[in-house]
């Protein structure tokens, strides 16, 4: 999708794609934001900081952008801030072609990003408090909500691994000096 996107798209579809910032957030997102390689952002719904280390590769698809005059990390390609209208507008008409050439589901938003990104965290094991703090929601419960879709069949794979080795150790036969054998817990009761 972004091979297929013209600069001024993919910029803004990259940044939401790889940070989990809201459409509108990201779009109304000032250059002086990025400092130290890091996007300090406030969460517009909510105030809630999200402070997003930003990637190499996200970085060198937004330096490809730059350009304009805007204040704005993103802009439309008169290089003006966009408005939310705006960008809506020529996203979906992106997507529309994409759609028809079968590239990409019908069902892809923007919004959708900002899950994915959350689904993607929650399978890989980050916890709902480090998903919460990265889109920058105040509550883990939210951060359950984006994550909800989740496959967390590998990631319980590892936890089920973990368990059984742990109840392996703690059950396994210990032979006491006087040649009887028992468990650990008879030991030590």
């Amino acid at each position: 999708m972004l091979e297929a996107a013209p600069p001024h798209v993919a910029a803004a579809i990259a940044l939401m794609a790889n940070t989990g910032l809201d459409p509108s957030d990201a779009l109304r997102l000032r250059r002086a934001a990025i400092e130290g390689g890091v996007i300090w952002a406030d969460r517009g719904k909510t105030g809630h900081p999200a402070p997003i280390p930003l990637h190499e590769r996200v970085a060198a698809i937004l330096a490809a952008a730059q350009g304009h005059g805007a204040e704005t990390i993103l802009a439309n390609t008169r290089g003006k801030t966009w408005t939310y209208d705006g960008f809506s507008t020529v996203w979906h008409r992106f997507r529309e072609t994409l759609v028809e050439e079968g590239a990409i589901p019908r069902d892809l938003t923007l919004k959708g990003l900002r899950h994915t990104v959350a689904t993607i965290l929650r399978e890989i094991g980050m916890s709902p408090r480090q998903i919460a703090d990265l889109l920058g929601q105040k509550t883990e419960s939210m951060a359950l909500h984006y994550s909800r879709d989740a496959n967390l069949a590998e990631g319980n794979r590892k936890t089920m691994d973990k368990l059984q080795d742990e109840i392996a150790r703690r059950t396994r036969i210990v032979k006491p000096e006087d040649g009887t054998r028992q468990t650990r817990y008879q030991s030590e009761a």
